[in-house]
């Protein structure tokens, strides 16, 4: 009659004991040395941060943290110091008068702490004469450092004793199961130590671990069961793998901020965008922190409980105070019985309905007041052709066309900008030298600069870039035409270009009135201006800065302005070389060398 497996395990009842305490040692004596150790540094942390928002929410009189480090000391069994800003000894649970300790400003424990927020160091201790492993933390908002400290030896007695005994009934039931294994039950321990070993495999995460029945015993069935429930598990955790990364990947690239947060307000998820939305910095642990740690705004977290509270979805546009200032739309929806809050960053939407908004209306006014002019002068035409009045006539003439190009300038730039936000893949580029197009520019301004009464002088030395000539020229024109129109009658304009750093680096400089300080943010705004009598009557459309920031960035540069009242500007732009000798022929026209033109 074969032998069951019942049969066999009445038999050999002490191996399953031998092999799992076999197994148990050599897996884990030597890990449980360490998770000891570190199960006595993670409490050790716990209670110094337990501490020191103690500390932080005193104030604490000399006699106070005394009295306090002395009674809590005894209570956690750990040695309990309270180190000032300058390295004082505030407090000491173990020393009565604190005044005969010595500085401890330059323990490593106390360094790494106010340097990195907590440390966990082990060493020797001058001051009791004991092995101690020491935690400290910096109290928030402070310099001051809180450390607690626990006796090494006695852990390490503690651990050798359990091992000592551990090892003891080891060897006395691996003994007596090593001999009744040989004796009766060899059988049965080759299957259930090749079960074990795949088990093993298995928890380690292998979950491709296989066994390879024999018989028709209750092992032998066992074996295939684990087999069958290995083979559902991998499958099982492949899918759920693939889902999550897939659910993650979606979350992370959301514009939207996504937070969960569990009945208890703690959070369990928090997307990319939901940290830059609430600033928080990106290494910042926010798994299992309650929500009011994180967000400090009020109607978030009112959002939030009103959700939980059973009220169906509801959302708001809040100001967000930042840093950045931003305008956040929330939504927070129950989900089971936590809350999932959606957020999503309405600022630049609001910017762009705004400029929108500004350029319709600045875009109306501007045209308003050409049109006006030249329906004045028109009827005052009329009036004058019924009259017969040859004097007034060419005046008024002269008037239509003086705004017609104003209008001519205004819709051109208006184009132009348009273009250059809308179509900026369809911008020529091609190797240029910009001194010819610095040159060609002042060269055809010259004469407005005469009639301006303003000496204008060139110095342009060939700096070879990538781009559009016809764009490049605007930016130069708005530049200069700027320059002159704001220089009185008497004063000087500088145009200079260098290759420098890299770039080719134009300065536009005047001796003009220049712009207040309070203003320089936005004068590349469109229709901006600062002296809004000034600009209209020297025929500007509010439009060339705007211009000229716009193409010098997609020619991949910035623009700059310096400037003091009374003192003239400097307008600098700085447009990235590029690669190769510098052209030739009619481009290359830029020589170095000052000339007035």
């Amino acid at each position: 009659m074969r032998l069951g497996w019942a049969g066999k395990a009445a038999i050999a009842a002490s191996l399953p004991v031998v092999v799992g305490l076999a197994a148990f040692l050599l897996v884990t004596v030597d890990r449980l040395g360490r998770v000891t150790r570190e199960n006595l540094e993670r409490s050790l942390v716990r209670e110094a941060h337990g501490a020191a928002r103690a500390v932080a929410r005193g104030p604490w009189g000399p006699l106070e943290m005394q009295a306090w480090a002395r009674l809590l000391g005894p209570e956690t069994g750990a040695r309990i110091t309270v180190i000032g800003e300058d390295g004082t000894v505030l407090a000491d649970s173990d020393v009565e008068d604190v005044s005969t300790l010595e500085n401890h400003g330059q323990r490593p424990e106390v360094i790494e702490a106010r340097s990195k927020g907590s440390a966990i160091v082990p060493r020797h201790s001058r001051t009791v004469g004991r092995d101690l492993l020491y935690a400290a933390v910096r109290v928030p908002d402070s310099a001051r450092v809180v450390r607690m400290a626990r006796d090494l030896d006695e852990a390490q007695q503690a651990l050798r004793t359990a091992s000592r005994t551990f090892w003891f009934v080891a060897v006395g039931v691996a003994g007596a199961g090593v001999l009744i294994a040989a004796l009766l039950a060899r059988g049965l321990a080759r299957p259930l130590g090749e079960l074990t070993a795949a088990a093993r495999r298995v928890e380690a995460g292998d979950f491709s671990a296989r066994v390879y029945p024999r018989g028709r015993d209750e092992v032998a069935r066992l074996g295939h069961a684990f087999n069958k429930m290995t083979g559902q598990l991998q499958e099982t955790l492949a899918r759920a793998e693939a889902e999550a990364a897939r659910l993650s990947a979606v979350l992370e690239g959301m514009n939207e901020g996504v937070v969960a947060v569990d009945a208890q307000e703690r959070i369990s998820f928090g997307n990319g965008a939901a940290r830059e939305i609430l600033s928080l910095p990106p290494d910042t642990e926010i798994a299992g922190k309650r929500i009011y740690e994180l967000v400090r705004e009020p109607r978030i977290l009112g959002l939030v409980q009103a959700a939980a509270s059973g009220r169906g979805p509801v959302e708001a546009e809040i100001r967000h105070d930042g840093p950045p200032r931003r305008l956040v739309q929330v939504r927070a929806a129950p989900v089971g019985t936590g809350v999932i809050l959606v957020l999503r960053d309405m600022s630049r939407l609001r910017r762009l309905e705004q400029m929108r908004t500004d350029f319709v209306s600045n875009v109306s006014h501007e045209l308003r007041t050409p049109l006006a002019s030249i329906a004045a002068a028109v009827e005052t035409l009329q009036d004058d052709a019924a009259r017969g009045d040859p004097v007034e006539g060419p005046r008024f003439v002269q008037m239509i066309q003086r705004n017609l190009r104003r209008l001519e300038a205004l819709l051109d730039d208006i184009l132009a900008l348009s273009r250059l936000e809308s179509r900026p893949e369809t911008l020529p580029r091609e190797p240029l030298d910009l001194a010819g197009v610095v040159r060609a520019a002042c060269e055809e301004l010259a004469e407005r600069a005469r009639q301006a009464g303003v000496a204008l002088a060139v110095r342009a030395e060939r700096s070879r870039v990538v781009g559009d000539a016809a764009t490049l020229r605007r930016v130069v024109d708005n530049l200069v035409v700027n320059a002159i129109t704001y220089t009185p009658q008497g004063g000087r304009v500088d145009v200079a270009l260098e290759p420098r750093e890299g770039a080719a680096v134009l300065d536009v400089s005047d001796t003009g009135i220049g712009i207040p300080e309070e203003d320089l943010d936005r004068i590349f705004e469109r229709f901006y201006r600062v002296d809004k009598a000034r600009s209209r009557s020297a025929g500007g459309t509010g439009l060339g800065l705007a211009i000229v920031k716009h193409a010098v960035g997609l020619h991949g540069g910035v623009v700059e302005v310096r400037s003091k009242l009374a003192r003239g500007s400097t307008f600098t732009v700085r447009i990235p070389l590029a690669a190769g000798p510098a052209p030739t022929g009619a481009a290359d026209a830029g020589a170095p060398g000052e000339t007035a033109v």
